[in-house]
């Protein structure tokens, strides 16, 4: 009797054990295919960026200090709380923006180890229905681990984008390149994002022993890293494009011409192009240039937009900003803006985002959140006209 019960609640058990493991792999398959998002990331075709089939192109700001918390802020200035960054979005949003660029590099992470300021930010945007383009490190050398203001084209050696980007930089816990791999794969199942920006403004004038922009190998170096930790997600290297050194005219192709590459940008700044004109380097009456006459390394903005078209490949207003002082400033800069905006699309451009949205007008650029900034209506109606696709 005694064995007879043992084997009794042996079969009981094994009975039970078996139902769990059919209920367990049920709420397994059911989560799994819950959460099997990949129509809802933003994938590239050809030279369109695209959401469940459908085009997706986009206008928003730059949110740079959006990461910012505990562990790391840019400025008290620019730092948000969570109130103020939902507050932020929802202003995004209401001015017709679905993206928001913003800095994840590691002193907002703590080398790595604490993501919730990213976290918040992504939680805001989806709170909104907005996607994010986290970017990863600074090339002017602001608000990073380096010494601040010393741009990574001078750091050291000026070998970073050859050599120093293997070791930390300053006080950071990884080299950038273990870092890119770390936060993408991180983030690797999450469709808020719509790309990896690599390096903000990266850009340097060395060269390599085939006389081509160093940046060439570290793209390629870096793109795949990315790719490898996170292939769900979209990468850019994140350049002005706009002649500045190492990332316009033939050197925009030969980097951007990279596998790796999944869509091309391009930054419009007066010092580099034109405040008055919708869009720098334009041939005259204003069509884009030929190709032939847009090889020079000082080549602007409206290159970029033909060399873009010439890879096949989707390009991105990553910044663009204009100066405004007064209240007649802010109406001249939104109307400068709104032509801009309309110049790139009309031109193929996938997405436009403003520099930059914040508490304060920290540089001379900014549009401060809750103020009657004409730009608002601007981007609105840009958005109304241009935006497509879900956000």
């Amino acid at each position: 009797m005694a064995e007879a019960g043992v084997a009794s609640r042996r079969r009981s058990r094994a009975l039970v054990v078996a139902v769990v493991a059919l209920l367990v792999g049920a709420v397994a398959f059911v989560s799994t295919a819950g959460s099997d998002t990949a129509d809802e990331f933003v994938t590239r075709d050809g030279a369109t960026l695209q959401v469940d089939g459908s085009t997706f192109r986009f206008v928003g700001f730059n949110l740079y200090d959006a990461a910012a918390s505990d562990i790391y802020s840019c400025s008290p200035s620019t730092r948000l709380d969570d109130a103020g960054l939902d507050d932020a979005m929802r202003q995004v949003r209401d001015a017709g923006g679905t993206v928001v660029r913003f800095w994840a590099f590691q002193t907002y992470t703590a080398g790595g180890t604490d993501y919730s300021g990213v976290d918040r930010v992504l939680a805001a945007a989806r709170e909104h229905d907005l996607r994010v383009m986290p970017v990863l490190e600074d090339g002017p050398g602001d608000c990073s681990t380096g010494e601040p203001g010393v741009p990574l084209a001078e750091t050291g050696q000026g070998d970073w984008y050859s050599a120093g980007y293997r070791e930390p930089l300053g006080e950071a816990l990884l080299s950038y390149r273990d870092y890119v791999g770390q936060i993408t794969e991180h983030y690797r199942d999450d469709p808020t994002i719509v790309a990896w920006s690599l390096v903000n403004e990266a850009e340097t004038d060395r060269r390599d022993e085939e006389d081509r922009t160093v940046l060439v190998d570290f793209a390629r170096d870096v793109s795949a890293v990315a790719h490898e930790a996170d292939p769900r997600h979209l990468v850019t290297l994140g350049t002005q494009s706009n002649g500045a050194p190492g990332t316009s005219g033939a050197d925009f192709v030969d980097v951007y011409g990279l596998a790796g590459m999944d869509l091309t940008e391009v930054h419009d700044w007066g010092f580099y192009g034109d405040d008055e004109a919708a869009m720098p380097g334009a041939a005259p009456g204003g069509g884009l240039p030929d190709p032939e006459q847009c090889q020079a390394p000082d080549a602007q903005v409206a290159c970029s937009f033909v060399l873009a078209r010439q890879l096949g490949k989707p390009l991105v207003v990553g910044e663009a900003g204009i100066t405004a002082d007064s209240s007649d400033d802010r109406a001249r800069r939104a109307q400068l803006l709104g032509a801009k905006i309309a110049a790139a699309f009309e031109a193929g451009a996938s997405g436009y985002l403003v520099w930059q949205l914040n508490r304060s007008d920290t540089d001379g650029y900014g549009v401060v959140l809750g103020s009657d900034d004409p730009l608002f209506a601007v981007l609105e109606d840009a958005g109304g006209t241009w935006a497509t696709g879900p956000s």
